[in-house]
């Protein structure tokens, strides 16, 4: 006979516990009540409206991603299927710099959303002082499936002061720290940085560092794309580095590894992530980074172009990249970024998605370069050149197999600093929005953690690998109450068989769901229940509460 004498709303019974705190699985029932744990014991004879049987399956917190951009696609689609079928209840928004632009021209913002206007609402245009704020207004009228987190980004940050040179006037400086103020009083989480993509690439880090000042004053997260991923990512890190040491920050750096053949030294890795870990060991600095689980990945086309290409404007860039002479100058200036492109190497790019040709998002790149007889270099120009503006030429994706399996089970799989991301932004398996983000990275990054390097080669326990996605997170981006499964915190729950698990999403067919999660539960409430999504946006936006 059970101890708890109360009716929970919620029972999940005869489950194996793995409570994301890294300890071992145990056996034990829980009583949710509401939106929180209310129990979690033996609940023979208790009775609810709803009892989940969880024999032979595991009981684990929602999963927590912590760099995604879908703040691109949220807005379209509160369902957030593509995530929620992974497991994951938390997404941490606005990453790489970007905290305003989305994807979804043409396609209609949720009616749910109507009555509040945010600075998503007004794409390019100049947005008033207020709406940075009132994202997460806008996100709780909302309403959607999964729980969200908000970072605001440096490079929306210096589009809003019509900043994209070295330096910045008094002016300018003040027009973005009022914004990242808005922010963060509102209760964005922190401060996110782009130093490879426009318009942060012209940035010094003196100037990012006086923001980051800004952050500190609120107890926030600072998360970055580095300035370099290749020849100076040592440098790049010391300069991440150096904004923690002068603010105490918390610290990210964004999709930490290094890609093969890419012109550097393979251990460079280990070495930058040695950097961190004497960072946190000898200077007691709290840093961390993350990555994505595939051996491929997404990247910014644009971030390949030389800055000077487009330093007066877009129009200017076009006549360079359509003159034979301009053409061959930025050919000859391209080693940056993926270097293993410049270096010829363009059996590695797997697609080109521009936002303005959806029609060959999923044409394999070597084939539509055959089908268009034209050397691959310059295709890639080509499609550059047809963007109608430097905005859809920042909006450009491309996949290409970036990294080798040894190397993420050695370093994100087993390495206590890494967490878990997709690199992703939530989506749909049919219609424009579908057609509009079809990147495999977006239907399955975090079911295959789990398939491949759980379940499948054993190369990380199920405990640990818990861990990495839910309570490190949590307690790295300050999310109260989330993390781990105990009485008071909040019942965002995942009950699944991770046998059961699947991957569907092939990049010959991209829009499929993964498939085998039985309930995730998000604030009390079942968004999916025996694998399928009830409707149900009991997901909030969580408000960073700054130290006063």
């Amino acid at each position: 006979m059970s101890f708890y004498k109360r009716r929970p709303d919620i029972i999940i019974k005869n489950g194996t516990i793995v409570d994301g705190t890294g300890d071992l699985p145990y056996f034990a029932d829980i009583a949710i009540l509401g939106d929180k744990i209310d129990y979690i014991g033996d609940l023979r004879g208790v009775c609810a409206p709803l009892v989940i049987d969880a024999h032979h399956k595991y009981v684990t917190p929602g999963f927590i991603d912590p760099h995604t951009h879908s703040d691109w696609s949220i807005w379209a689609n509160p369902r957030a299927e593509s995530s929620v079928r992974q497991g994951v209840t938390t997404e941490v928004f606005g990453n790489c710099g970007y905290s305003l632009r989305h994807i979804l021209d043409g396609i209609p913002f949720d009616p749910a959303g109507d009555g509040v206007r945010c600075a998503y609402d007004y794409g390019c245009a100049p947005i008033p002082r207020g709406s940075m704020a009132a994202v997460l207004d806008k996100m709780d009228a909302m309403g959607a499936s999964m729980n969200t987190v908000w970072l605001c980004g440096h490079n929306s940050l210096r589009k809003l002061a019509g900043l994209y040179a070295p330096d910045y006037t008094p002016e300018q400086f003040d027009t973005m720290a009022a914004f990242l103020r808005e922010a963060l009083e509102a209760g964005f989480a922190g401060f996110s940085t782009g130093l490879e993509f426009v318009p942060g690439i012209t940035s010094r880090p003196e100037e990012v560092e006086r923001l980051a000042m800004i952050a500190a004053e609120y107890d926030a997260n600072y998360s970055t794309h580095m300035r370099d991923e290749g020849t100076y990512i040592l440098e790049a890190i010391n300069e991440f580095l150096n904004v923690i040491r002068k603010t105490g920050l918390r610290g990210t750096i964004s999709h930490l590894n290094v890609k093969y053949d890419n012109g550097i030294p393979n251990e460079y890795l280990q070495k930058g992530m040695q950097m961190l870990k004497d960072a946190r060991s000898i200077e007691h600095l709290n840093v961390l980074c993350d990555m994505l689980p595939t051996c491929f990945a997404t990247g910014d086309a644009l971030a390949m172009m030389p800055p000077w290409l487009y330093a007066n404007g877009w129009e200017e860039a076009q006549k360079t990249l359509r003159d034979p002479a301009g053409r061959e100058k930025v050919k000859g200036d391209m080693n940056r970024y993926w270097r293993f492109l410049a270096a010829g190497q363009w059996d590695r790019l797997l697609f080109v998605q521009p936002p303005y040709q959806p029609e060959i998002a999923n044409t394999p790149f070597g084939e539509l370069a055959k089908q268009r007889g034209r050397a691959p270099d310059d295709l890639f120009l080509d499609i550059l050149a047809e963007a109608p503006s430097l905005e859809a030429a920042q909006s450009i994706l491309m996949q290409g197999t970036v990294f080798k399996e040894q190397t993420m089970i050695d370093s994100v799989v087993t390495d206590p600093i890494y967490m878990w991301q997709s690199d992703g932004t939530v989506t749909v398996e049919e219609g424009e929005l579908a057609r509009r983000t079809a990147n495999v990275q977006n239907y399955m990054s975090i079911t295959y953690f789990f398939t491949r390097y759980v379940r499948d080669l054993g190369a990380i326990s199920m405990p640990e690998a818990v861990r990495k996605a839910t309570s490190m997170p949590a307690k790295h981006f300050r999310l109260e109450g989330r993390g781990v499964l105990e009485v008071g915190n909040y019942a965002d729950i995942n009950v699944f068989d991770l046998n059961a698990l699947k991957v569907n999403s092939t990049f010959s067919d991209v829009c499929r769901y993964s498939s085998g999660m039985d309930y995730v539960i998000v604030n009390g409430t079942p968004v999916l229940a025996n694998g399928e999504h009830t409707g149900a946006r009991s997901g909030r936006a969580l408000r960073h509460l700054p130290k006063k």
